[in-house]
């Protein structure tokens, strides 16, 4: 196996594991927000070694271009896992922002559970793209973030009634802002997959 093909296998192991983190992360961020400590803990430490990878794959892929000169595939590959290693970061970031929050009330928690299930879904449709395989990426993608922003405008509504109790006003504009950044990372999440598709097709393409 060539030199290049070695940097590059080592590249997607990182990042495959950085994915894998910021699933994790998405994971555990509302049983942490409902006041599991060791679960915000999880999340937090995630976080940590999420800012650390993400530079190790910054460095590899600037290793890759210095060294080695890629082309064709192999230069899409490079330039694109910098970018989606970024966003794997700050999907980290948001799901610690969420773990962060206390709440009392669990207002429009059947709607935040839903946007959850609905991203790790969308991580899976992901991992199969570092496969190589983008068969109806776009579609599969574009239809669970179309949910995402649906579920957000009811998690809206839900607290706007809930703000009528004054008491709850607090808990209230936590889920809103629990659910932007579910929203957030559905959002990027799709970013990377237009990635997937561009390495593997070589075609631009808009989801988000």
């Amino acid at each position: 196996m060539k030199a290049l093909d070695l940097k590059l296998e080592k590249i997607k192991d990182e990042i495959l594991k950085l994915h894998e983190m910021a699933k994790e992360a998405m994971a555990l961020c509302l049983d942490a927000m409902y006041g599991d400590e060791e679960k915000r803990e999880e999340v937090s430490e995630i976080e940590k070694e999420a800012d650390v990878l993400n530079t190790d794959v910054d460095n590899d892929c600037l290793m890759a271009v210095a060294l080695y000169q890629p082309v064709a595939r192999d230069l899409r590959f490079v330039a694109s896992i910098m970018r989606m290693s970024a966003n794997y970061e700050r999907i980290t970031d948001l799901a610690d922002k969420i773990a962060r929050f206390r709440v009392q009330k669990r207002i429009a928690e059947e709607e935040l559970r839903l946007m959850q299930k609905t991203l790790l879904e969308m991580f899976d449709i992901i991992a199969e793209a570092l496969e190589g395989d983008t068969s109806g990426l776009r579609e599969k993608l574009v239809k669970r973030d179309d949910l995402l922003d649906d579920l957000y405008l009811k998690v809206i509504q839900k607290c706007k009634e809930s703000m009528k109790n004054r008491e709850d006003i607090n808990d209230a504009l936590i889920a809103i802002f629990s659910a932007k950044h579910l929203e957030r990372s559905g959002d990027i999440l799709s970013k990377n997959g237009a990635r997937m598709i561009f390495i593997e097709e070589g075609r631009r393409v808009w989801i988000k």
